[in-house]
């Protein structure tokens, strides 16, 4: 099997859901994908088998048979795919600036009091410091 370096970490929008559905879950079989994923208009069984497979052959998803169902596990972390993501799109929208991306993300979103109290503990926790010193962010 395949393993896959942290910085090589690709997925499509339904490989993210299906990720997320196992990550969360620590492993699931294509039933359970699809029964997590099940919305209005869900995918068809075939189509997240197909997904789940193409995911072991990237090396992102392992199985195991438990009788005679396949039992799929992530074999990267989600911390893992959300580092490799962010640093591709860091890289190639955003010319490697953090304060771009973090500009872009606030103009997109807008962000409720209690998050940015967050975004603070998050900064202050690592250390970061605002060009005074301060271990504050604005």
């Amino acid at each position: 099997m395949a393993t896959r370096q942290q910085s090589d970490i690709r997925l499509g929008k339904l490989e993210s859901k299906i990720m997320n559905i196992v990550w969360d879950r620590g492993k699931a079989t294509v039933h359970d994908v699809r029964d997590a994923i099940a919305t209005g208009k869900s995918p068809a069984y075939c189509t997240i088998l197909t997904m789940m497979r193409n995911l072991e052959g990237k090396g992102y998803l392992a199985h195991e048979v438990d009788d005679r169902a396949y039992v799929y596990r992530a074999t990267v972390s989600q911390r893992q795919a959300r580092r490799s993501i962010v640093g591709e799109l860091l890289e190639r929208l955003f010319e490697g600036s953090p304060a771009a991306l973090v500009n872009s993300l606030i103009e997109h979103k807008q962000v409720s009091p209690k998050e940015l109290k967050d975004i603070r503990k998050i900064l202050k926790k690592g250390g970061y410091n605002d060009e005074s010193g301060n271990n504050e962010c604005g």
